[in-house]
C-alpha cells in the first residue's frame, strides 16, 4: 500500500486531519484516479454511489474534463427526517464543506459503458431529491491542491444528506431549480442547476461512464450527488446549515464532531 493510501485511510479511521499531503502529489488524472481506487480498497468498506464534482480553468484545460467523480461511502449516506436536524460529520483538522445537491436514485444497474448517451442515463434514474453533500476530507484545505488530490482522497466525500425526493420530476424544468444555502440563518450563497454545465443530466451521464472506464459500473440502488448549486461552504463544529430548495422543501444539518 502506498503512503498516501495508508495515511488517509488511518486518518479518516481516527477522524483526524493531516496537515500536509503524505507522499507525492499525483500529477496525473490516472494517477489520481489509481490512488482513489487503492485508498477505497484499504477502506474496505461498500459505497453507495458516487459524487461528481468539477474541474475548473487550467485544470479542465489540461485533462480535457470538467467534472471528476468520487467514491461515496455507503454507511455515510444519511436520509433526512422532516422536522429533525441531520447531522454533518466534520473531520477535526480536515476539510469540511456544505454542498447543496440534486441528487439522483438509480433504479437500474448502470450499462458498463463509457459511451453511455445522456438519455439512457437519464433511463436508469428511479427518483431525484434535494439534498446536501458532505464534502469532507482527513486532508487540510484539500481544495488548495487542485482537483487531482480530491479525486485521490476519498473523492473529497464524507457522506451525504438525503431530502425529499422531487415530485414529478419528468414533468419538471430541472435545468433552472434554484437553492439558496444558510449558515445559522445567514444566507451564504444562492444558485441553481444551470450553473453546471449541461446540467444535471450531463453529471449523470458523466458518472455512468466514469465508473464504467473504472471498471465499477453504478447499480440499481446508488446515488449520485450531481453537483454543487451554491458553491462550497466551510461548515465549523456546532453551526446549523440549510439546504432551501423553496417550494421543494429543505434540508437542514448541525455540524458535530466526527467520533
Amino acid at each position: 500500500m502506498s503512503e498516501a493510501a495508508r495515511a488517509f485511510v488511518a486518518a479518516r479511521r481516527a477522524a483526524q486531519g493531516l496537515e500536509r499531503w503524505p507522499g507525492d502529489l499525483p500529477q496525473e488524472l490516472d494517477d489520481a484516479y489509481a490512488l482513489q481506487s487503492e485508498v477505497q480498497a484499504a477502506w474496505g468498506k461498500p459505497t453507495g454511489g458516487v459524487k461528481v464534482g468539477r474541474v475548473l480553468g487550467a485544470w479542465a484545460e489540461r485533462f480535457g474534463v470538467d467534472r471528476f467523480a468520487g467514491p461515496i461511502c455507503a454507511a455515510t449516506i444519511r436520509q433526512a427526517v422532516a422536522g429533525e436536524v441531520a447531522p454533518f460529520p466534520v473531520i477535526a483538522g480536515g476539510t469540511a464543506l456544505l454542498e447543496c445537491e440534486v441528487i439522483a436514485m438509480l433504479g437500474r444497474d448502470a450499462p458498463d459503458d463509457t459511451g453511455i448517451s445522456s438519455e439512457a442515463a437519464r433511463g436508469l434514474v428511479a427518483s431525484l431529491h434535494i439534498g446536501i453533500e458532505i464534502a469532507g476530507s482527513p486532508m487540510a484545505d484539500i481544495n488548495a491542491l487542485g482537483p487531482l488530490a480530491s479525486v485521490a482522497c476519498f473523492g473529497n466525500n464524507n457522506g451525504v444528506i438525503i431530502g425529499p425526493p422531487i415530485a414529478y420530476w419528468q414533468m419538471l424544468d430541472l435545468a433552472s431549480l434554484h437553492c439558496v444555502a444558510r449558515i445559522d440563518g445567514e444566507e451564504a450563497g444562492r444558485g441553481d442547476t444551470a450553473r453546471l454545465p449541461g446540467g444535471i443530466w450531463t453529471a449523470l451521464t458523466f458518472a455512468c461512464a466514469q465508473q464504467a472506464r473504472l471498471g465499477r459500473p453504478l447499480k440499481a440502488g446508488d446515488i449520485v450527488c450531481t453537483g454543487a448549486l451554491t458553491g462550497m461552504h466551510p461548515l465549523a463544529v456546532g453551526q446549523r446549515a440549510q439546504a432551501d430548495f423553496g417550494p421543494l422543501g429543505q434540508v437542514d444539518c448541525l455540524a458535530v464532531a466526527q467520533d
